[in-house]
């Protein structure tokens, strides 16, 4: 008996040990950005004045280069209720052993209020563990989301996670060691370390991945734990966006589902408004070989102009521009009626509202009605803003599959929104007044008295020019109106500048220039956002929808050259075809005395000498593109709405090519900039 007993506590010894070790050996997730790695699942989403059922983090944060934060948790194994609670807010962090291979992905990213969470776990021996559940090959996931407790991610193999040896992830400032599932981190940068078998080295938010003797798995596949789970994090948001990553959307939905939506098209055209109903989808988004599954996603169509209904006259499907809703709740019986999802408690419906996919609450999609053979002008003119300091967003390319069709290159977007003001801007100058600009029964022209402002209600099919965003219901547009009323005024410079950044919107007027859009803000009253900062009280503004910039001439050509034959202080606005009568850009850089015009002449000489303006660099990107989705570019079925050829060209096809662009706009700014 005594022999038995021995023997009993020797066993059970050594699988404490074994398993001390495999807990201590890989509890920091990380990512190489060349290689395709395994899956990230974060837990419930972030804090943008919804509500939240994860809890809060103490993570520090330090600024980035595209001016977002990034922030390093990791979740502590003990069960003390003082323990720190991790708030997942599209930040995760994955783990996955196997007896051939190990491959980390990145949790040290920051959400767009700053928070951080480390949530997500996978062990993989063959297959993904999801909702807590182990896989074969003795492994083992423990998974706590939105408790008081925190508990830790970790994954256990009898063959894998061997802690004799350090990996480091220097960039100096916030230090987290990781061993044996504890955590420490400060503020600043951020540096991890982890005990695996080799080391790696690299500075600002980058990534690592550890291969134990073996290569990453390609094509991974992952589930939200829940359907209420988010996925990916900030370091999927930079990938998703990457022309060097090739990104696939692949939406499965019902004839019913699709028939509703048909039907939802109908009866808001009937009432001069556009349907805000999202009908259901599954979705499954592969990004860099890798593949994440999120249940009951919504979808609408989408657009102004370019809204189309599901169906042609002929029955035939169109090709559409869509949003999809990662956070949809469907249980607004006044749009779902007897179909309204009934949630078995409110933390459930909480967490499906903080549902986040790679930080965002929505994704926009759009096909290429322009006809752009080079796929990519749009993208070209985002990175020129933002490389100018000015707000834009995150612009990138996927192929689309809808129920198993290939529906050729669509470009995505993350939408302009609250998620969107905290990745980029400071925290001082957030809680202002967000407004979409363009063409709602008017002109959007900044001329008090000619347009109109408030909350776009669809479904009484209220519209208007600014169309607010933000504290729809709190707000009672006093920083619009002071606008306004200056601009009205004949303000002297000092009051100019008391309302709008002068130094941002120099740089702003100066990028719309070189893009060339007729359809922008100063050439149409068109196409952009408006947002006051909550410390200043000054008006910044955000590029949006140019669709129709270099080069781009295709249906709305307004000058006869694509925009290059426009001097950069014309008094015209050229889309519009009448004088110009938006104030702004008169007391901004027309009048005799105008108050930036320096500052705009500044900026449009450091543009043009700027490497955006060279074909080299567009090709460069254009190539990036056409490497990765040539094959797919013609679509697998024909559209009623779909009137050309679908490729990849820098040649002049229906629109002007880039290089002819280049060449006479910088003709026509040469010409009069001295």
């Amino acid at each position: 008996m005594k022999k038995r007993l021995s023997l009993f506590l020797a066993v059970m010894l050594a699988a404490l040990s074994l398993t001390s070790c495999s807990w201590g050996a890989n509890d920091e997730a990380v990512e190489n950005s060349g290689t395709e790695t395994a899956a990230v699942v974060s837990s419930e989403g972030e804090n943008n004045g919804e509500e939240n059922t994860g809890a809060a983090s103490d993570s520090g944060n330090a600024d980035n280069s595209d001016g977002s934060t990034a922030a390093s948790e990791q979740s502590s194994s003990t069960s003390d209720s003082s323990s720190r609670q991790s708030q997942a807010s599209g930040n995760s962090a994955s783990q996955s052993s196997n007896g051939s291979s190990n491959v980390n992905n990145n949790g040290t990213a920051r959400t767009p209020n700053g928070t951080t969470g480390n949530t997500g776990n996978a062990a993989n021996g063959g297959s993904n563990v999801q909702n807590g559940n182990s896989s074969s090959n003795n492994s083992t996931n423990k998974n706590n989301t939105g408790n008081n407790n925190s508990t830790s991610n970790s994954s256990k193999n009898s063959s894998t996670n061997k802690s004799n040896s350090t990996t480091k992830n220097n960039s100096g400032g916030n230090t987290s060691n990781n061993t044996n599932n504890t955590s420490n981190t400060s503020n600043g940068s951020n540096t991890s370390k982890n005990t695996n078998n080799s080391s790696n080295q690299s500075s600002g938010n980058t990534s690592n991945q550890n291969n134990n003797n073996s290569s990453a798995t390609q094509n991974n596949t992952t589930t939200a734990p829940s359907t209420n789970q988010s996925v990916g994090n900030d370091a999927l948001y930079q990938q998703l966006f990457n022309l060097n990553t090739k990104v696939n959307i692949q939406i499965t939905m019902s004839k019913t589902e699709m028939d509703k939506m048909q039907q939802d098209y109908v009866k808001y055209k009937n009432k001069g408004s556009k349907s805000p109903i999202y009908r259901k989808a599954d979705v499954v988004i592969t990004v860099g070989g890798t593949s994440y599954t999120v249940n009951e996603v919504g979808i609408r169509p989408k657009g102004n102009l370019s809204l189309e209904p599901v169906y042609g006259d002929n029955g035939k499907l169109n090709l559409s521009h869509y949003k999809l809703s990662f956070n949809e709740t469907f249980d607004d019986k006044t749009y779902y009626g007897s179909d309204a999802k009934v949630w078995s408690s409110t933390d459930e419906r909480k967490a499906r509202k903080n549902r986040r996919f790679a930080t965002l609450k929505k994704l926009d999609v759009k096909w290429n009605r322009c006809y752009d053979d080079t796929h990519i002008r749009e993208i070209y003119a985002a990175n020129m803003f933002k490389e100018n300091g000015v707000l834009a967003q995150k612009i990138g390319l996927s192929q689309l599959t809808f129920n198993g069709q290939n529906y050729g290159v669509m470009t995505i977007y993350e939408p302009i929104d609250k998620i969107f003001l905290e990745r980029y801007l400071p925290q001082s100058a957030l809680g202002g007044d967000l407004y979409k600009c363009g063409w709602t029964n008017s002109p959007c022209n900044y001329v008090r008295g000619q347009v109109t402002y408030g909350v776009e209600d669809k479904d009484k099919g209220k519209k208007y020019n600014f169309n607010l965003k933000t504290n729809e219901s709190s707000s009672n547009h006093s920083s619009l109106k002071n606008l306004l009323s200056v601009l009205a005024s004949s303000p002297t410079k000092a009051q100019f500048e008391s309302v709008v950044d002068t130094d941002y919107l120099a740089n702003f007027l100066a990028v719309s220039y070189f893009a060339g859009d007729p359809d922008d803000m100063r050439n149409n009253y068109n196409n952009h956002y408006i947002y006051f900062r909550k410390d200043t009280g000054k008006a910044i503004f955000i590029s949006y929808d140019n669709d129709r910039t270099l080069g781009i001439t295709n249906g709305f050509n307004p000058d006869g050259a694509g925009m290059t034959s426009v001097s950069p202080y014309s008094n015209k606005a050229v889309g519009a075809g009448q004088q110009q009568a938006n104030p702004l850009i008169k007391y901004a850089i027309l009048n005799s005395n105008a108050y930036i015009k320096d500052k705009y002449t500044a900026s449009l000489k450091k543009i043009a000498s700027s490497s955006r303006m060279n074909v080299n660099t567009f090709n460069a990107e254009y190539n990036k593109a056409k490497n990765n989705y040539q094959s797919v570019v013609t679509p697998s079925i024909s559209f009623a709405n779909v009137k050309h050829t679908f490729k990849f060209s820098t040649d002049a096809g229906l629109n002007m090519s880039f290089s002819s662009f280049l060449t006479a706009i910088m003709k026509t700014y040469n010409s009069k900039v001295s």
